[in-house]
């Protein structure tokens, strides 16, 4: 697509680019992508039955919602006795940083800014988090510029690029400077997963990058290093089917992490430890075209270097189908069908290649680090994936991950993108500023609570009569007592539609729960004016606004806290339209 400008401003030391980021390139839709575009009607079951598949299957005590009224009395898990446990999970536990994001390689200092000026904007929306969850959030840079990038020690600009001109638009060629790594100099107690070129690895020039990259790579990461990240989505190199497969690329990842290891060996022995060193993989974006069971069983973690298993997933692409709020974002059933295609490829993998080679008590977590709502945003419909109806998809989405396996999600940032949870710098069509899905990053990270401390587990929380815009779930806290429940109502309001619509959810409480008749929860809201809105939003009362404190909280809801009353062993909320809520029982 054609460039529509430069930059009107950039962080120090970045050449001027285009205007619109680039596309993603895609083979084919993935299963994942597939899934997005055939959204499941969930079946209306009767109460009763839901309420004894729920005791039988999950402890659940049952609730009752009246057919002729919009009340839902919602069974919740005995968990909430400290006595008993929630289901006890066939995978890893959540891991520090849940709320995390990953960052397109080649905007990177856009985010972070330099050590001269630095990205302070940025790194106040991840202090926000990090002192929600104990943990700031996990960055990894990387991304389809990362397989592009060759180092030139020579370039004074951080990046510098050339896109394609015909056809969608893409990187053509990436180069990276020595104050790109500077960039990594800016955040404070942040952890970074640095991605590293292997496709074009295979040439002399990008060998040379790679093993000239890792000096000045480990140099300026050190201790911020989490983990390095060789190759972006190999599943999609344009290599001939007959040449590049499970063995293939296991050779080739193997040939180049032994590589990377020796430099490191020499440049800095300390990355080089058991402890320090190891790798995410396999970055997959189609496990269609290279399988995951093929690829550890060909050798792919032999060594135990790979600590991590990622996998890369979106909601579709706009591009390949006609995109919908309402239907594609808005919607438990859509997110469930979707995700389905990841946990078929994380439960195979936890009974035999995930297990750790070098422990064998000890699974491999598994961590989305790459993935957002939908592709090619320039393509489908004008303040999509940018509203407020997004953040409550963000909400729904990242939850619904933690119930089936996925340790860590980092949710996929770029300057301009079109799903991005803030802008990190002011462009020539697109200011520097905070959007919706943010906000739902805030409600998640609230949802889990301090995660060092609280190690909380997520479990969804069956709706008698729920419908495909309802979900709720409740969070664990150390294996037994309930913390928080979230509901989600995602049935579509827009800001101009006139009245609003309200459903009543009610949640009961076994005998002997630790949840008490007369305790009180705080009621924390997730609101706007509609699900098309892109500003004014809130969640819980507080705004993270650029232009109010650069991104810090501000008061701007009421300043009385709202809470619900626990009575008859019941606790209910009402929401309007377009809104979700936490219920939180925590003291914190």
């Amino acid at each position: 697509m054609a460039d529509r400008g430069q930059y009107s401003a950039l962080a120090p030391g970045v050449a001027q680019r285009p205007e619109d980021p680039p596309l993603k390139p895609r083979a084919k839709p993935s299963i994942f992508q597939r899934a997005a575009a055939r959204p499941l009607r969930t079946a209306i079951i009767a109460a009763a039955v839901v309420a004894g598949i729920l005791a039988l299957v999950l402890g659940l005590v049952f609730g009752l919602r009246a057919r002729s009224s919009s009340s839902n009395t919602v069974a919740v898990a005995n968990a909430a006795n400290l006595d008993v446990s929630p289901p006890k999970n066939a995978f890893p536990s959540i891991q520090d940083a849940f709320v995390s994001f990953a960052i397109e390689f080649y905007y990177f200092p856009d985010f972070a800014g330099t050590p001269d000026s630095p990205g302070v904007f940025s790194d106040n929306l991840l202090n926000n988090i990090g002192n929600i969850s104990g943990t700031k959030p996990y960055i990894r840079v990387g991304g389809n510029s990362q397989d592009y990038a060759i180092y030139d020690s020579t370039m004074q600009n951080a990046t510098n690029a050339t896109f394609t001109t015909t056809g969608p638009r893409n990187f053509e060629s990436v180069k990276i400077g020595p104050s790109f790594f500077d960039s990594y100099k800016t955040w404070k107690d942040v952890k970074f997963i640095h991605g590293l070129n292997l496709k074009n690895a295979t040439t002399p020039e990008g060998w040379q990058s790679l093993m000239d990259t890792i000096p000045v790579a480990c140099k300026a990461l050190n201790e911020s290093l989490l983990w390095w990240e060789y190759g972006n989505e190999p599943d999609f190199y344009p290599r001939p089917a007959n040449t590049w497969n499970d063995g293939t690329y296991v050779s080739a990842w193997s040939n180049g992490t032994s590589g990377i290891k020796d430099q490191l060996d020499s440049t800095c022995p300390e990355l080089a430890s058991d402890e320090m060193y190891g790798f995410v993989g396999p970055s997959l974006a189609n496990p269609d075209n290279l399988q995951p069971q093929g690829i550890f069983q060909d050798g792919y973690n032999k060594n135990g270097s790979v600590k991590l298993y990622t996998l890369h997933n979106y909601m579709g692409d706009c591009g390949q189908q006609t995109c919908n709020l309402q239907r594609d974002l808005m919607n438990h059933s859509n997110i469930v069908h979707n995700l389905a295609g990841v946990q078929s490829q994380i439960s195979p993998l936890n009974h035999g290649p995930l297990i750790n080679p070098t422990d064998s008590s000890s699974v491999i977590p598994f961590v989305m680090d790459e993935t957002n709502s939908f592709l090619s945003l320039l393509s489908g419909p004008k303040n999509f994936a940018n509203v407020f109806g997004a953040a409550l998809w963000t909400v729904d989405y990242m939850l619904y991950c933690a119930t089936i396996g996925v340790s860590r999600v980092h949710m996929q940032q770029g300057t301009n993108f079109g799903y991005n949870s803030w802008q990190p710098i002011d462009s020539k069509n697109t200011p520097k500023g905070v959007s919706p899905p943010y906000y739902g990053n805030i409600a998640v990270a609230t949802m889990f609570g301090n995660i060092p401390r609280d190690k909380p587990q997520v479990v969804s929380v069956g709706i008698p009569n729920q419908d495909d815009m309802e979900s709720a779930y409740a969070t664990y806290a150390n294996g037994t007592s309930l913390a928080r429940i979230a509901v989600l109502n995602m049935h579509q309001y827009n800001a101009t539609s006139g009245s609003r619509n309200s459903r009543s959810y009610t949640f009961g409480f076994p005998s002997g729960s630790s949840i008490q008749n007369g305790q009180q929860a705080t009621v924390r809201r997730l609101t706007a004016a509609g699900s098309d809105v892109m500003n004014n939003v809130t969640f819980d009362g507080w705004s993270y606004d650029f232009d109010l404190a650069q991104g810090k909280p501000v008061k701007v809801g009421p300043t009385t806290v709202e809470t619900a009353t626990v009575s008859n062993g019941q606790v209910t909320v009402s929401l309007n339209d377009s809104s979700a809520a936490i219920l939180d029982f925590t003291k914190s």
